[in-house]
């Protein structure tokens, strides 16, 4: 038996080996766990709080005690934030686009891979068996420029997973401010309550004491009616808003049983400015970073296009022919494709239209950002202006009005209802000024995530009404004043 022709000699052998060198120098590039802790450090760095992504490791299970010891305790925004970030799974779904990325940076290094094929032609006389072998070279020349692109959109995909990150922390915060807003809310309509229980109490005893209509018992009655739907009202969406916040911080069972701060923590006591925020959201925002890369990788693939528009195909072919007289033909073949129907047109018209779009949305966000800083800076002065005059204007005269009819009902000028009514009004002024509280907290958040940073808090004022303390109890002794009845 003759020996198998030597097909991968001379320069085929050279051939590969330059190939496999490329090749392999193209395998080389970063680990899943350097993007991940490079997204980490990046969010880690916006938030000012440490951020762990380690799936299944030993260092995830201690990551996972740590949130139930934040759990145990009274929960603090900080954790709430902490424990989405870790223990989302939406998060963690998200931050596998990085992978994807990276497999696509790992794809765009690699050659196509050589083709060998083996041919037996039969004739009248001769037989001749054919060995070949062929390489696309076009992805060799293109190498460069796929690794750059995909390496661009690695860059990309890590700018957006980081974004997604603080969106999910702002909406974790807003959550948490409106649920305290809502704890606060449910003790004060507890407060109402109890007042226009008393009225329709002492209602009820006029009533049938023969001083007071059956139209004003029903509409004290009325009024306490309202106050319950009001206050089941309030407890209904604290129920919702807690749901919410369970599902951001992906908690589930006994997890669920976390505990509330009492209040909204305190305001600033200065005001911010727009302007330097604007600047700050142009530099720090990082869907406006991913928004240049996009606009940097599309202009990269545009010029990239303009180059190998002509080639269309290009690979060597080597070829090992053997006849029945034992002799062998050996020879290269180059093929190349002729740009004569198809010169790229289309494509470049693709990475032209593509390119424009990128810029014009680069842009277009660009705009939107600085409205956003600029809107949640106005909403946030907003807010600190209605809490000044809240606490300057409104809270006091409420106070003041309350204890100037309840000398009046000591002097037996006025009846329970005046005294009620004032504290009812006193309580709904409290209602509002903690819906104002919130709203600023959230205006905060908003700020936070249009500018792509977190923002220290400066010195705070006391935000807490002390006439909210006792501001909904009956009036003292209004059982023994029922001068009304006579």
């Amino acid at each position: 038996m003759s020996s198998s022709p030597p097909i991968a000699s001379g320069p085929i052998v050279a051939m590969l080996t330059l190939l496999s060198a490329f090749t392999f120098s193209g395998c080389a590039t970063v680990s899943n766990e350097s993007v991940t802790a490079d997204v980490s450090g990046t969010v880690s760095a916006r938030l000012e709080q440490a951020v762990d992504w380690n799936a299944g490791s030993p260092e995830d299970r201690s990551v996972q005690a740590a949130v139930d010891r934040m759990l145990g305790d009274e929960l603090t925004i900080d954790e709430a934030v902490a424990i989405a970030l870790v223990n989302n799974r939406d998060m963690r779904a998200t931050l596998e686009r990085t992978g994807v990325a990276r497999a696509d940076l790992i794809q765009a290094g690699m050659l196509e891979n050589p083709v060998f094929s083996v041919a037996a032609l039969s004739g009248d006389v001769v037989t001749v068996r054919e060995y070949e072998i062929f390489q696309e070279l076009l992805s060799l020349f293109t190498l460069s420029a796929r690794k750059n692109l995909a390496g661009k959109e690695l860059e990309r995909a890590r700018l957006e997973v980081a974004q997604s990150a603080l969106d999910l922390a702002a909406e974790v915060k807003q959550t948490f401010y409106g649920l305290l807003a809502d704890k606060q809310s449910i003790a004060l309509f507890a407060q109402v309550l109890d007042a226009t229980e008393a009225a329709a109490i002492l209602a009820s005893r006029q009533y049938r004491a023969g001083t007071l209509s059956l139209r004003e018992q029903a509409m004290h009655r009325s009024f306490h009616s309202l106050s319950a739907l009001e206050g089941a009202q309030a407890e209904a969406h604290f129920a919702v808003d807690r749901e919410k916040l369970n599902r951001l911080l992906g908690l589930w069972g006994s997890r669920t049983n976390w505990v509330l701060p009492e209040r909204l923590p305190d305001v600033p006591a200065e005001m911010q400015s727009g302007e330097e925020f604007e600047r700050r959201a142009m530099t720090e925002r990082l869907s406006l970073a991913a928004m240049r890369a996009e606009v940097e990788n599309a202009y990269m693939a545009l010029e990239y296009g303009r180059q190998t528009r002509w080639l269309s195909a290009l690979g060597i072919q080597y070829t090992v022919a053997r006849g029945e007289d034992g002799s062998y033909l050996r020879g290269p073949k180059i093929e190349f494709g002729l740009p004569i129907f198809d010169q790229g047109q289309g494509r470049m018209a693709r990475l032209e239209a593509e390119l424009s779009d990128a810029e014009n949305r680069y842009a277009q966000d660009a705009i939107n950002i600085r409205s956003e800083v600029r809107e949640a800076t106005s909403r946030l002065n907003a807010a600190h202006d209605l809490l000044d005059h809240y606490r300057a204007a409104v809270l006091p005269l409420a106070d003041q009005v309350v204890g100037e009819t309840l000398k009046f009902y000591n002097g037996m000028l006025v009846g329970v209802y005046e005294l009620l009514d004032a504290k009812q009004t006193q309580i709904r002024a409290t209602s509002d000024y903690i819906g104002v509280w919130r709203d600023y907290w959230v205006a905060w958040a908003d700020l936070e995530l249009a500018i792509g940073t977190h923002l220290p808090v400066p010195a705070a004022t006391s935000d807490a009404p002390e006439q909210a303390e006792d501001s909904g109890s009956a009036p003292a002794g209004h059982n023994e004043h029922q001068h009304g009845d006579h």
